[in-house]
């Protein structure tokens, strides 16, 4: 991938001053009605969902090419494959883009040679330093919901889009070359969507009534409420926001960043994923391994929550405060709580000890049951 290619995310508010010029890829629409499925595979694609108001399906997809000539972008453009049908309910659109035109949030600027003096590599570095020390700070459900809106991605997309808008007037910047991809689907919210993305971002900008069925690879996906039921979500080795899901089965493989403000009636199967959930509500269950799991809150609607975890770094806050029970059982497992750490169940039976036990309190509204099995984790009371 070449290194001057960069995407429109860090060139907000930079003026083309250059030659531009816009190429459209796709421009179609479908007519839809209360049984239409919406069938995208997409590859290599930067995609926004609007809501569509005109029982419609609309596909619209251009570039605008800033100091390029136009056989070079002929032979950009023709790297791209689409390709549209339907047949009877069914609505298809499968896309595949060159990885030369891949997501976002993997295109960089160019650091000085000496890397060590730079001055924005050395901000990025401690930019990546407190975001990472945020995560063991006590959230609120707001707090979250605000890092969602406010997010382009990867702690990097979100330095850059916050900090490069101070070195626009480089003229280094000013001249390199550009492509800007311009890819939105406007869709009814009765029709039901099933996506299968590679490296794709895709982000949602209305609440899905909907059941949603999603199998993504290195990609970011950014929803507002998923509030059908019966969702499908799998995603490996990327990133994934939402503002709630209300309910189905959530896979998560090396996703590098999760953020989600409110979840509920969800099982979810979990590995080497970092994520973090704003509030636990009712029939939330975690079957994981070798995750960070950041839980902050428990809503009122809270019932139960079933954890069994193997290498899981487990982390609670505001246990003291919040009026639940909770049952927690362990082998070979740290227990940090009150600054004291204390491993529990060593032995070679590997039989599971309960090591932490927590009772409701009377006087106060009782939430429901936490119930934890963890082997070989660490569990944080904060």
């Amino acid at each position: 991938m070449k290194p001057y290619i960069y995407s429109i995310l860090f060139f907000i508010g930079i003026s083309f001053s250059y030659a531009q010029t816009e190429e459209i890829l796709l421009k179609e629409t479908f007519q839809a009605t209360k049984n239409s499925v919406l069938n995208l595979d997409l590859d290599n694609v930067n995609v926004v969902f609007e809501e569509s108001f005109d029982d419609k399906i609309h596909f619209d997809y251009a570039m605008i090419f800033g100091n390029y000539s136009k056989k070079k972008r002929e032979l950009i453009i023709n790297q791209s494959k689409i390709n549209t049908s339907q047949k009877g309910d069914l609505i298809n659109l499968k896309v595949i883009n060159s990885e030369f035109l891949g997501i976002n949030y993997q295109y960089l600027p160019n650091f000085n040679k000496d890397y060590k003096s730079d001055s924005l590599l050395i901000s990025l570095k401690d930019f990546i330093k407190k975001e990472i020390k945020k995560e063991h700070t006590y959230k609120t459900k707001d707090s979250i919901l605000k890092e969602i809106i406010l997010s382009e991605g990867s702690i990097v997309a979100d330095f850059f889009k916050t900090n490069l808008m101070k070195h626009k007037n480089n003229e280094k910047l000013k001249n390199k070359k550009v492509i800007v991809k311009l890819f939105s689907i406007k869709v009814p919210k009765y029709v039901k969507i099933r996506i299968k993305s590679l490296q794709t971002d895709i982000n949602f900008t209305f609440d899905i009534t909907e059941p949603l069925v999603i199998n993504n690879f290195k990609g970011f996906l950014k929803f507002k409420n998923i509030l059908s039921y019966d969702n499908k979500i799998s995603s490996n080795n990327g990133i994934f926001q939402a503002h709630s899901f209300r309910k189905g089965t959530i896979n998560f493989r090396d996703m590098h960043k999760v953020l989600i403000g409110a979840i509920s009636n969800t099982a979810f199967e979990t590995e080497t994923s970092n994520i973090q959930i704003g509030e636990i509500g009712e029939n939330v269950k975690f079957n994981d391994f070798s995750s960070k799991l950041h839980l902050y809150n428990f809503n009122e609607n809270f019932t139960k929550f079933n954890l069994k975890g193997d290498y899981t770094e487990l982390n609670f806050y505001k246990v003291k405060d919040t009026n639940f029970s909770m049952d927690v059982f362990g082998h070979n497992t740290t227990l940090n709580m009150i600054n004291v750490k204390t491993t529990f169940g060593v032995s070679d039976d590997k039989e599971m000890t309960k090591i932490l036990e927590k009772r409701k309190k009377d006087d106060k509204p009782f939430l429901g049951n936490i119930e934890v099995a963890l082997k070989n984790g660490v569990l944080n009371i904060n």
